[in-house]
């Protein structure tokens, strides 16, 4: 049998974004869904054994080690690196971690220099079409990243023919090698959850709508507010549960516009703010929404997409280039994310229709699965 080969992926465990976590989570699952023959090791490159212990019980991957992403062998290498450091401005262990085929998502750093194909990764080019939502710092940091990865002679991952076609027009002369690569998601057990009881967890009707997105400003859950309020209007009551993580470190006053909002337009009862909640607890409640709602203005490469396709699930869906392009033959319904009054019309109809169609007729999604597992693997070479 051929050697296996060796790739370092860098993780960690963020709330704050959480699909980035999800992406190397779910790229391990993809790989885990390929014959066994075919199966890279896997060096997992986190900022603690704690760290990496959590996520080997979590992935169940047959080949799978440990590497501290600051380059150290171990703990007492680590510390004695910053004492040397800090006394006299030098590094008694080499930092490189050697032995890597290929190290992904890479980041320009002396630990992963030693690895034989490098491949860095762009989530999405968002900065460069709704400036309004970043910093002038955010902005200039990731346009620094960007010139020194187009620039290089190295591999780059995007997750859609939507960021290639991106990435293509803003930096046309690049160098760097481009590679598409749209990520299929895994889930962990969650079926057996009684919804009863979850129901009741997070007080929510029998009936109702979820949005599961992070409460970032392009995230766009205002149009669904502004929807739900006229449709209080006509004499239509119904209920959204919206989960996810209420900072946004670049807009910190957008959960509480919201919140406001809700306040001031009565519709409390409507309205149901879950915050980050069980991953476990959050699907079975995608799962039995009357529909799930995406309605955001900007995306690299949509979880919750995802997440609904994995469970064939109905989808109101913001009507945005890349969502398109993931959702070609679906059931889904597109709205202008800036038309509040196509969003009501959906709404209305989706509450009134019983059961809503499936999201696609023949539903295929572990192929999706494995086609990501054998692509990456190409692209490692």
């Amino acid at each position: 049998m051929a050697k296996r080969k060796r790739i370092g992926l860098s993780y960690a465990y963020n709330e704050n974004w959480i699909g980035g976590t999800y992406y190397i989570e779910n790229l391990i699952n993809a790989l885990n869904s390929l014959n066994d023959e075919e199966k890279p090791h896997i060096v997992l490159l986190t900022d603690s054994y704690e760290s990496f212990r959590v996520a080997e019980q979590k992935f169940n991957y047959p080949y799978i080690s440990f590497q501290l992403g600051s380059g150290e062998a171990n703990k007492a290498f680590q510390f004695l690196n910053r004492v040397t450091n800090r006394l006299f401005k030098m590094r008694l262990f080499s930092q490189k971690i050697k032995g890597l085929d290929a190290v992904f998502p890479y980041y320009k750093s002396e630990q992963q220099s030693a690895a034989k194909k490098k491949i860095y990764w762009v989530a999405d080019f968002q900065e460069h079409f709704a400036p309004e939502f970043f910093s002038k710092d955010d902005i200039a940091s990731r346009l620094q990243n960007q010139q020194e990865i187009q620039a290089s002679a190295e591999h780059l991952i995007v997750s859609s023919n939507t960021a290639l076609g991106h990435f293509k027009s803003i930096f046309p002369a690049h160098s760097v090698h481009v590679n598409v690569l749209p990520f299929a998601v895994a889930h962990p057990p969650y079926q057996d959850l009684d919804i009863k009881l979850l129901l009741e967890k997070y007080h929510l009707p029998a009936r109702y709508f979820i949005c599961p997105n992070q409460f970032w400003k392009h995230k766009n859950q205002l149009v669904v507010l502004k929807a739900v309020k006229e449709l209080k209007t006509k004499g239509i009551e119904i209920t959204i549960a919206f989960t996810g993580n209420t900072n946004d470190y670049r807009n910190p006053h957008y959960f509480m516009e919201l919140k406001e909002f809700v306040e001031q337009n009565n519709i409390g009862c409507n309205i149901k703010f879950l915050g980050f909640i069980d991953r476990r607890d959050q699907l079975q409640l995608m799962n039995n929404a009357i529909a799930i709602i995406q309605p955001s203005l900007f995306e690299g490469w949509s979880t919750v997409v995802e997440d609904a396709k994995l469970m064939n699930k109905f989808l109101l869906v913001s009507d945005i280039e890349i969502h398109r392009e993931q959702l070609v033959n679906s059931s889904a319904r597109f709205f202008d994310p800036h038309n509040v009054d196509q969003l009501v019309q959906l709404l209305q109809q989706a509450n009134e229709q019983q059961p809503a169609p499936p999201l696609f007729e023949k539903h295929t999604y572990q192929e999706s699965v494995e086609k990501v597992g054998r692509t990456f693997l190409q692209i490692t070479g």
